[in-house]
């Protein structure tokens, strides 16, 4: 992925709001997070939606670009990063339900504790979660052509 390039918009789930704040600032500028959740009923009722095209709400947690500019300037995202103290229970239900609404291809993208660890970093190191994020993501999407 290349800065030269138009940021790829993602949505993200995870329990954290200062870890996600840093997540999405070292993701830049290749990968914008639009959209932000930070718990399973924000993700279930606002996800859909934005993934289907409704772009009229801001997400509840104040978070992700679409937090801060005008509807008209709001993105869809394509895919969502899950990181920090998700189930896997929680994971199926948002992945359904975003493909249940959702109008393109999405990517479901994962960063656990595991992940972490084998990176070298011990706890929630946005610096590492972002580089995994990024490299998964790219796989991802390599994967698509």
């Amino acid at each position: 992925m290349s800065a030269t390039t138009t940021p790829i918009p993602v949505a993200t789930y995870g329990k954290d709001p200062k870890i996600a704040e840093s997540v999405r600032e070292k993701l830049l500028p290749d990968i914008e997070v639009v959209h932000a959740c930070l718990d399973l009923d924000a993700a279930l009722a606002e996800l859909p939606a934005v993934f289907a095209g409704d772009l009229v709400k801001s997400p509840s947690s104040g978070l992700g670009t679409n937090a801060s500019v005008p509807v008209e300037q709001r993105k869809t995202p394509q895919a969502v990063f899950f990181g920090g103290g998700f189930s896997d229970d929680e994971f199926e239900k948002i992945q359904a339900a975003v493909l249940n609404a959702a109008s393109a291809r999405v990517h479901f993208i994962k960063v656990q504790k595991r992940d972490v660890l084998a990176a070298g970093s011990f706890g929630p190191n946005p610096d590492t979660i972002a580089k995994i994020f990024r490299k998964k993501l790219e796989a991802a999407m390599v994967g698509q052509a």
